[in-house]
């Protein structure tokens, strides 16, 4: 197994174990983060602003397992938290605020995957 970088915004662990050591798999499932991030979380924000809180919790709930794989932990408390507020309709003030969350943590948790898929 080959010796992980440190990272300021994500942490490998559970990607570079479910590769089992393997390169090219792991830059394929880098590259799928690379893309489907982006994707869902404007997804999650176009559903914040038009409050389709059904359609939100369930992109949220599926997002749950994609961070897993980033290993940021603020992103995963502050998804759950979204999911559960969009899910049960509860505090729904509190999700905009939440999605500016995970905005403002996506920017540097993509440059941390782009500089490990460059790195294999």
């Amino acid at each position: 197994m080959t010796e992980s970088t440190i990272y300021q915004n994500v942490k490998l662990d559970y990607l570079e174990l479910m590769s089992d050591g393997d390169a090219d798999m792991k830059k394929t499932m880098l590259e799928m983060l690379l893309i489907e991030l982006p994707e869902e979380f404007s997804k999650m924000r176009i559903l914040t602003d038009d409050q389709n809180w059904e359609e939100l919790s369930m992109v949220s709930h599926k997002m749950k397992s994609t961070l897993a794989f980033v290993g940021n932990d603020e992103m995963t408390n502050t998804n759950k938290a979204l999911e559960k507020k969009s899910k049960y309709e509860d505090d729904t003030y509190e999700i905009s605020d939440l999605m500016s969350i995970l905005e403002k943590n996506l920017e540097g948790v993509l440059s941390d995957l782009r500089q490990e898929f460059d790195r294999i």
